[in-house]
């Protein structure tokens, strides 16, 4: 365990700066500029685990702490955002409610709840160092309870993929949403927050292969317009 865990933090952090290039070079494909929301949570996921591999390398202090208090913003920040992603492929895949109106309310929403959480879990934040199988890290003090805008926001895109599995007979992102919201229901007293990383990795490449799959979609139907 002692080793498992810090090799699977850094593996997932390698393997997600390659889901950044992957991210990047499908908005630069991609008409919709809300695609670059994929490539900052992608960028924001890395960095979480990052900072979770090395902190045993690291070492309890200031800069541990700060580095984690980065981590924990970005989170609060990030999260929310894919209410975006999940309106922007249900509009890509065609259904009629995520309309434009809908599309820009998934941001006031979005920046909404990343508001509410800042506001009221990142300031004042009070952390606190502990150890669980060879990782060092800085969790919130007096932790109780789920993650309920989480959990929230993975339900609104299982919702969204059940939407995109029955249009497009394409199960992939319902998968890793579900694989997602188990995870991240996990208590981390029980087994660090490797669950949820790595559930949150699967739902990550759950996006970007619907975001392809959308992608060859949508320029198959372009190129049967244009003959």
């Amino acid at each position: 365990m002692l080793i498992i865990y810090p090799l699977a933090y850094i593996s997932l952090t390698l393997t997600e700066w390659v889901l950044v290039g992957w991210s990047i070079r499908l908005w630069q494909q991609s008409t919709s500029l809300a695609t670059i929301v994929l490539p900052i949570v992608l960028a924001s996921l890395s960095y979480d685990n990052l900072i979770l591999s090395i902190g045993s390398l690291i070492g309890e202090g200031e800069v541990l702490k700060t580095l984690s208090m980065v981590r924990f913003l970005l989170h609060y920040l990030v999260v929310p955002l894919f209410i975006v992603i999940g309106v922007e492929l249900a509009h890509r895949a065609g259904a009629s409610w995520a309309n434009n109106v809908v599309r820009v309310l998934s941001w006031v929403i979005a920046l909404g709840l990343a508001a509410i959480d800042v506001s009221t879990n990142y300031i004042g934040l009070e952390l606190v160092p502990v150890q669980f199988a060879g990782i060092l890290r800085y969790r919130v003090a007096n932790l109780s309870g789920v993650p309920i805008i989480t959990i929230v926001v993975n339900l609104f895109v299982l919702l969204i993929s059940i939407g995109i599995w029955i249009r497009l007979k394409w199960s992939w992102l319902f998968v890793g949403t579900l694989i997602s919201l188990v995870g991240n229901a996990i208590p981390s007293s029980l087994v660090g927050t490797l669950a949820g990383s790595a559930s949150e990795f699967l739902m990550a490449i759950s996006l970007l292969l619907t975001e392809e799959r959308l992608s060859g979609r949508a320029r198959l139907s372009f190129q049967g317009k244009s003959t």
